[in-house]
């Protein structure tokens, strides 16, 4: 363990492509850290298959998909209810007949006439000028048609999927993470080689798009489901400062033998504006601004975590804290928070970020903070 311990935590030869690998790459989330570091975690870590896993912040559910595929049973908790949408969708099966009878309809309608088709604006919030009519067109199709999918997972499959293509297909610029639509209707992309996008003139085809992206997350599902055996693993919209509302039961008082989580990056995104689209889209709860944490005291908020986590996690468990090393140098007091319920600090890593978002870039290393029950 010690060697393992002295390894690279920078993961400096991991690509894009490395982070993407089984179900991770079933839909883009802001700050979500890669796989390779709740997976090493929870190989120094944990050494029985039995081993509850807890993520209190899982966002897409990175923890949950390693845990699984590690033979440990876990849950996933998030305020956010596209994360919880995400997070189911990698690790549960689907009803195969019912997904492939959606994608057998796809296919039929990428053949069509686009233009045949009707607008009918009842179906989505707050769209105003997102979409093209005629490509509000065929979503209202779509989702009419996703009524007919019964069984709950593999609905829940299709609605990420088409989540994961939104923004794509919309007039918001491609070269923002916040949704934003352009002054003009022809742009320069500059994110993606500074090429030209014409809104109003390219090829939009919801029903391909969406196949194929169905089609990618189909085969990845089905690849990685029977590595994992019958490890539960569970998402659930909840907030981590009160794991006692969560009915599962896999959340025990002191039966959690390992959190391993990335805490909240105050004031580095604004998630709801980031996935308004799909929000407005499956007419999703959102959260107030000051319910979340990181928008008010955060250490505070942080703080009513560590207790509540020190109430789950077993005696010698550990909590592992990804957090972004910036100027507000907080990691310090988070640090020292754990000896005040029992989980003093054992180590700490420290990691570079690399290609990180320009929206962050006052974060360019952040430190796994690993802290032991007592």
């Amino acid at each position: 363990m010690a060697e393992e311990k002295l390894r690279d935590w920078n993961f400096s030869d991991t690509t894009h492509k490395d982070t993407q690998y089984l179900t991770h790459c079933f839909h883009p989330y802001p700050t979500k850290f890669i796989p390779q570091i709740p997976h090493r975690l929870i190989e120094l870590y944990s050494s029985h298959h039995e081993d509850v896993v807890l993520d209190p912040f899982c966002g897409s559910g990175t923890t949950l998909v390693e845990a699984k595929l590690m033979g440990r049973p876990s849950i996933g908790i998030d305020t956010n209810p596209l994360a919880i949408m995400i997070s189911r969708s990698k690790v549960n099966p689907v009803v195969k007949k019912q997904l492939v009878d959606f994608v057998s309809w796809l296919d039929y309608w990428k053949q069509k006439d686009l233009k045949m088709l009707q607008s009918k604006r009842n179906c989505l919030c707050e769209t105003g000028t997102w979409f093209r009519e005629d490509v509000l067109a065929q979503i209202n199709l779509i989702m009419e048609r996703m009524v007919e999918i019964r069984d709950p997972n593999t609905h829940n499959f299709v609605k990420v999927a088409l989540s994961s293509i939104l923004k794509g297909v919309s007039n918001a610029r491609m070269d923002r993470i916040i949704p934003t639509l352009p002054r003009e209707h022809v742009y320069i992309d500059r994110k993606h080689y500074d090429r030209e996008v014409d809104n109003d003139g390219r090829t939009i085809n919801v029903f391909a798009r969406l196949s194929s992206r169905l089609k990618l997350m189909q085969s990845r599902l089905e690849y990685f489901l029977p590595m994992t055996g019958n490890t539960k693993a569970a998402a659930y919209l909840g907030d981590a400062r009160k794991l006692d509302k969560i009915r599962s039961d896999l959340l025990k008082e002191g039966r959690v033998r390992l959190v391993v989580t990335s805490c909240p990056y105050w004031s580095a995104f604004d998630y709801q504006k980031i996935h308004q689209l799909s929000l407005g889209l499956f007419n999703l709860r959102r959260t107030s601004p000051e319910a979340e944490i990181g928008h008010g005291h955060f250490l505070l908020e942080m703080e009513k975590v560590y207790e509540q986590i020190s109430k789950y996690l077993m005696k010698k468990g550990f909590f592992c804290l990804v957090i972004g090393r910036s100027k507000k140098r907080v990691n310090k007091k988070l640090a020292q928070m754990g000896s005040k319920y029992e989980m003093p600090l054992r180590e700490k890593f420290t990691r570079k970020i690399r290609n990180h978002s320009f929206f962050v870039k006052g974060i360019k290393s952040e430190e796994i903070l690993v802290f032991q029950r007592s």
